[in-house]
């Protein structure tokens, strides 16, 4: 048995000697875009607060699929949010067959893939969302506006910012 155990030193040797110059590398996930990189003076260009941005789900709430960062309009009286939505797991087409999503229509955004959606999940928010193929997964941008009864179409608003902020996308 000891002659055996030369041996095995030997043949441990001589494989990791082999490997040299080659860095093991993890097997996952794709990077996912972050929504927040979307800097303070693309923001401000596009009309919306620059000094505001609120990164995440909200105290204690983890979703672990989608990074979200959220953007308000300037002033006191806020009409409405800007809200970004990235995801390396789910994609665009998920959002074309959802049944929750209403009056969709495909489109071309700068050479990518974009579907135009609405929902119909509160009363007080008219909401326009556009959902981007990215080359790992799905971004999607959301207008929810106030309902005040002013006639403002959140689309209008929603293409408009989307327009000034698609060169922030991966």
């Amino acid at each position: 048995m000891r002659k055996w155990v030369p041996a095995c030193v030997a043949v441990v040797a001589l494989l990791s000697g082999c490997g040299d110059g080659v860095e093991p590398h993890a097997v996952g996930e794709p990077t996912r875009w972050d929504p927040c990189s979307i800097t303070p003076e693309a923001i401000g260009a596009t009309g919306l607060d620059p000094g505001y941005r609120d990164e995440g789900w909200g105290d204690g709430i983890v979703v672990p699929d989608w990074a979200i960062c959220s953007f308000k309009s300037p002033g006191v009286d806020i009409s409405y949010f800007l809200v970004v939505k990235s995801s390396s797991t789910h994609t665009i087409e998920e959002a074309r067959q959802d049944p929750l999503n209403v009056s969709g229509r495909g489109f071309v955004l700068d050479g990518r893939d974009a579907f135009q959606f609405e929902t119909e999940i509160a009363r007080s928010i008219d909401d326009c969302n556009v959902a981007v193929g990215l080359p790992h997964g799905v971004a999607v941008f959301t207008v929810n506006y106030m309902d005040v009864g002013d006639g403002v179409d959140p689309c209008g608003l929603l293409l408009g910012h989307l327009a000034d902020l698609k060169s922030a996308l991966p």
